[in-house]
């Protein structure tokens, strides 16, 4: 049994996880490390970001941040990327105000690797470019990685 699998994590914790995770390491930090860590996500690094301790067994599972970005569209810098995640955060935030226990969560879970995608999809226009950012929780290699991933925005079109 690999320590992963020994953590029973509620997808609404993985969810308020992720949500900190993002808000500690671009809103409440400065804008040089904030960049920083946009330079390394975008580099294609897995970004270690912490520690989640299983409160029943006392394990500790790294916490990693990575960026999925090949359906990203037009120009990516730090100024995009910034507003593109605002944006994702603030859904979040209106999820949340909207549903304080988060019991209406909409996720996707993928079979294959336990990963779970957060279904809020933010959409961002940039010009003419539409770019769709949401999140992901996915257990790789004894890691907790939340990812950052921009979807195909063809895919949202007639969806509300």
């Amino acid at each position: 049994m690999t320590d992963a699998k020994s953590f029973d994590i509620d997808s609404r914790k993985l969810f308020n996880l992720g949500a900190n995770l993002l808000i500690a390491g671009f809103v409440k930090q400065k804008t040089e490390e904030a960049k920083k860590l946009f330079k390394e996500l975008k580099q294609g690094a897995l970004v270690p970001s912490g520690h989640l301790s299983s409160e029943k067994t006392g394990i500790k599972l790294p916490i990693k941040l990575q960026l999925e970005r090949s359906e990203y569209r037009g120009q990516f810098n730090f100024p995009n990327f910034e507003a593109s995640l605002k944006i994702m955060l603030q859904k979040f935030e209106n999820e949340a105000r909207r549903d304080p226990e988060l019991k209406d969560l909409r996720t996707l879970t993928n079979q294959d690797t336990g990963g779970i995608l957060f279904n809020i999809p933010s959409g961002m226009k940039i010009g003419e470019e539409m770019n769709v950012l949401m999140m992901a929780a996915e257990p790789v290699g004894g890691s907790l990685v939340i990812k950052l991933m921009f979807m195909d925005p063809e895919q949202f079109k007639n969806h509300k």
